[in-house]
Formats: structure tokens, C-alpha cells, sequence
């Protein structure tokens, strides 16, 4: 009698604070679990349009689509957007309550957010959440993604977790071109030269030729099995 195979598919939720955040964060780790057949998931908690220190606006709907076209480059599963206001994200119980109740229903095995030291004050409400929904163990691997160079405070991030990128680095930057906007706004190539310098220095703490660094909030040993 021939065995069954019972296949058992993990799921990665990424939980960003705006469109593009997660993919100049963790783009390239995205495209790798995806690779490796987890189901990736990502969670934009504010609506995305705001307007610039210049006076220039960004509206939603642009932002969501560009979204969407970097999700399809990625390889996620499902992109899912709360429409909170930009700049101004709570961290309070609704929220909570309903990033709990999407926890619930993908019951996650890695949740990848913000650090809580990030300057960007959506950025730590976001961290802040993600704390909130994986308290008790109920996820197993909860890391936050590292703060990007431009912020001050850089230093209270602790990298402890290096996820060689090498195969995955072009499409974490054609994902980060799909925002036609914010790619124009950072210097087109100039922004994936210093996304792309980034990589190859963490790489190069690791012996890879390009990586991407976490601080580990839980982990448990099974995070690639």
C-alpha cells in the first residue's frame, strides 16, 4: 500500500507600517521563503498616501497598486491593507484586535515587522503590535527587520539573525522599482545603489555577497526545516 504524503505549507506574515516598507526591509528574505514554497502574507496597517516635507502628495490608490505589483515580483500570497492614517498609525486595542484576528486566522509561522527603535513613529506602533499579537508563544519566530541607514538611530539595532539574499537581491530590487513614486522620490538608481550597498555589507559580516539582518524577537530551530 502506497504511503500518503501529507505536505504541511508554512506561512510568513510580513506586517508593514506602509506600502514599500516591508520590501526595502525584508524584500529579499519575502522572496525566499516564498521560494522555498511558505505561503508569504503582507500586512499594509496604514492607508499609504501622504503628503511629502516638499508639499508633494501621494494618494492611496497609487500606493496600493504599486503595493500589489511588488507583492506579484515577491511572490506573496496575499497582500491585506487596515487604512489607518499615515503618520498618525495607533498601536491601541482596536488594532491589536484585528491584526490578532488575522494572526489567527494564517497562524503564522515567522511574523516579521519593524523595530521598536525605529524613528519613524508608525514604525514603533507597528513593532509595538506585533509584540502585542505574539505574546505567549503563540507565534514561534517573530523578528524585526532592520532600520534603514538614512535614520538616526541605527544603533540600537542588534543584528542577530543574517539571511543570505545572494539569489534573491534582483527581486527584492525590481519589487522596490514597482513603487514607481517613492523610487522616483529616492533618486531612481541612486536609491538601488544604497539598498543594494546595504545588502553587500551585511553580506560581507557573514561571508555572503549580499544579506539581509533581523534582530530575533523568538526563534525557535525548525525557521528553514
Amino acid at each position: 500500500m502506497k504511503k500518503r504524503v501529507i505536505k504541511i505549507t508554512r506561512t510568513v506574515l510580513a506586517m508593514g507600517a506602509h506600502p514599500d516598507d516591508m520590501e526595502l526591509e525584508a524584500g529579499g528574505t519575502l522572496a525566499k521563503f516564498a521560494k522555498k514554497g511558505y505561503d508569504v502574507y503582507l500586512l499594509i496597517l496604514t492607508s499609504g498616501g501622504y503628503t511629502d516635507i516638499n508639499g508633494k502628495t501621494y494618494i492611496d490608490e497609487e500606493l496600493r497598486n504599486e503595493a500589489k505589483d511588488a507583492t506579484k515580483i515577491l511572490g506573496i500570497k496575499g497582500i491585506m491593507f487596515l487604512s489607518y492614517p499615515t503618520k498618525d498609525l495607533p498601536a491601541d486595542g482596536e488594532i491589536i484586535t484585528k491584526v490578532d484576528t488575522i494572526v489567527n486566522e494564517l497562524h503564522p509561522d515567522v511574523f516579521i515587522s519593524h523595530h521598536p527603535f525605529d524613528s519613524h513613529q508608525d514604525h514603533k506602533s507597528a513593532a509595538d503590535i506585533m509584540f502585542a499579537v505574539s505574546r505567549q508563544g503563540r507565534v514561534k519566530n517573530v523578528l524585526s527587520a532592520s532600520t534603514l541607514p538614512y535614520r538616526p538611530n541605527v544603533f540600537a539595532f542588534r543584528p542577530q539573525f543574517f539571511v543570505d539574499i545572494t539569489e534573491t537581491l534582483e527581486t527584492k530590487l525590481n519589487a522596490i522599482r514597482a513603487y514607481k513614486t517613492q523610487y522616483t522620490k529616492f533618486g531612481s538608481e541612486v536609491l538601488i545603489e544604497h539598498v543594494k550597498g546595504m545588502a553587500k555589507t551585511y553580506g560581507w559580516a557573514m561571508g555572503f555577497e549580499y544579506a539581509e539582518c533581523f534582530e530575533v524577537i523568538r526563534m525557535d530551530d525548525s525557521l528553514w526545516a
